[in-house]
């Protein structure tokens, strides 16, 4: 993907890609089990332009808190989310679900669907503050704290038993804005 509007360096194309844009499709790709690759191109001397610099400073920000939500993760077992996506990694008997939040609930209520495995733990990756949650009919609730911790993207990690498999449920996930 490019980071502005074309492949290769062009003086006019100041139209930069915003780092909210870009880590929600990190997080949208890495949530279907695929791989994220960013054009950065140089300019005629060889240089980053700066919208380049300015973007991947903002996404290695973020990573530096985040990346476990990314780096050897797998694809989301759930249905699609409408309030962000999903990673994974299974360890055992054990699945750690990454739930990266874009949409953060304002009644402090975030609903995980279909979600019926026992909750061993669940946390905010930003700070490392403990989460209650709650099975339900309709799933996992997990209550949050009035504000998001990170304004692009908050990650939960979500600890439950037992294995989960890849997602066979039929729906739409919307994605972010792409080339």
């Amino acid at each position: 993907m490019t980071m502005n509007g074309t492949w290769g360096y062009k003086s006019y194309d100041n139209k930069w890609k915003t780092p909210e844009t870009l880590i929600h499709n990190l997080c949208d790709i890495a949530s279907k089990g695929g791989n994220y690759l960013l054009n950065v191109g140089p300019d005629p001397l060889g240089q980053f332009p700066q919208g380049s610099i300015d973007d991947l400073k903002a996404i290695g920000k973020w990573m530096k808190v985040n990346s476990e939500a990314i780096y050897a993760t797998t694809a989301s077992p759930l249905a699609p989310l409408a309030w962000g996506r999903c990673t994974k990694k299974v360890e055992g008997d054990k699945t750690t679900l990454y739930l990266s939040v874009f949409n953060w609930p304002s009644d402090g209520k975030l609903v995980v669907p279909g979600l019926k495995n026992e909750v061993l733990s669940a946390q905010l990756l930003a700070n490392g503050n403990v989460l209650k949650s709650q099975g339900s009919a309709d799933g996992l609730t997990i209550s949050l704290p009035a504000g998001a911790p990170d304004a692009i993207a908050s990650v939960i990690k979500l600890e439950v038993k037992g294995a989960m498999g890849a997602n066979t449920a039929k729906g739409k996930m919307k994605s972010g804005e792409l080339d």
